[in-house]
Formats: C-alpha cells, structure tokens, sequence
C-alpha cells in the first residue's frame, strides 16, 4: 500500500514545501502529493491556491506573479514556492501531481518525456478534461480522477472510464470493500483519502486499497500490510 503525503507533511510542516516533502519522506511515506500551476512569467510551481495569499506572506494571483517575485515571498518558516523541476530533482520518492491549472499541462507534459521521472508520477485532477488531455500528449502515463466524495460505484466506474483514468482516488468516508473490489475487478487502482488517524488507517487497510493520503503520516502505524 502506498503512502502519500498531502502537500508533503501538511499536518506538521508549511504545505507544499521542499521541508514539508523531506518531513514526508522522513516519517515514512512513499510518495508526496503537490499541486502544480504556473506563474506570469511560465515557471511551472508547486502551490495549491490559485493566489499565494494563504500560504505565504504575499498577496494576489500566481498566474499573474512573475517567478522572481513568487520566489521573494516566504511560504512558511523561511521556506520558498518550489518549482517542479527542483522538486523532482531533490526529492527521490513517487509523486502524486494535481494539475491545478490547464497551463501547467504541456509544462508538465514536457518534463514527463524523462522516462524515470514519468514512472514514478501519477498526474491527477478532478477534471475529466486535464487527464484526457495528459493521455493525448503521454498515453502511456499514469493517471488518478479525484473524488472528493465516492459516489455509487457505477458512477465512478463511468467517470474514471470518461476520464481515461488508472486511479480512482476516493474519500474514504463512504468507500466499502465491494466497491474496491469492483474497482479492481475493473483494472483500477484506488486511493483513499483522507487518512489522519491510526484507527482510520486500519480502516484502509481493511479496504484493501492500493494508496492512503494523509495529512499526518507522523500519526500513523506504518508498517506495509
């Protein structure tokens, strides 16, 4: 089972950070959710909002910040907005890849025509129409539908098909073992989020899911079922 990091370690350190993906790494996870949009200027970067007032010390839009001057604000305890390229260079773990803004698809795109670095990304969205697009340009890429409530199953069957998508990546509130065993008997994989608590975890583990994200993997028992 596959333990992702929300936005790194976000329940102990400044989300979507080079300290909070390391803290991630570091309390057990194998791989680090992050959320990708892309500045005036074209520099594609790891930040969740579409403005950077929450989670740092700046206001306004990313889309209409120049890189240099994303990069002056303090995104918590010192730390800078990462790029994309200097995160997958420094950290060495799986990444989960939301694609937050359509420009940021043929940025990301490009940097996934390095074979090692697509293996180990899966791009995701709740948008049927960025994963299609991702499957246009890198048809052999892995990609997750996030739904942030899990519908009937046939629901979600119809949307991860209409969303070409490899991963169903469900809220675990209303997930039940048949619906993962569908899923599966169906050739999906399946997340379930989120995870914040050991007494949730034994719930995943339960489920038989292929992945957990969680806010707090420093709460949790990880030990591979």
């Amino acid at each position: 089972m596959i333990i992702t990091g929300h936005r790194g370690a976000l329940g102990s350190e400044p989300e979507n950070t080079l300290r909070s993906f390391h803290r991630a790494v570091a309390d057990g996870c194998d791989e680090i959710e992050l959320d990708l949009r892309v500045t005036a200027d074209g520099e594609l970067v790891v930040l969740h909002d579409a403005t950077v007032d929450r989670t740092t010390n700046g206001t306004g839009a990313v889309a209409d910040l120049p890189f240099a001057v994303l990069r002056s604000l303090d995104a918590g305890l010192g730390e800078v907005v990462p790029t994309w390229a200097e995160t997958t260079e420094e950290i060495s773990v799986r990444f989960q890849a939301e694609v937050k803004a359509v420009e940021a698809l043929p940025l990301l795109a490009e940097s996934l025509k390095d074979s090692a670095l697509a293996d180990r990304t899966l791009v995701t969205s709740s948008a049927a129409d960025i994963l299609l697009a991702i499957r246009d340009l890198l048809p052999s890429v892995e990609t997750g539908l996030i739904l942030a409530r899990t519908p009937p199953v046939d629901e979600i069957l119809a949307r991860v098909e209409a969303a070409a998508a490899t991963w169903a990546l469900c809220g675990i509130t209303d997930l039940t073992p048949e619906t993962v065993t569908t899923l599966h008997s169906h050739g999906l994989s399946v997340t379930a989020w989120p995870v914040p608590d050991p007494r949730t975890y034994e719930r995943a583990v339960a489920l038989s899911v292929d992945g957990i994200t969680t806010d707090h993997p420093d709460r949790l028992p990880l030990t591979r079922p």
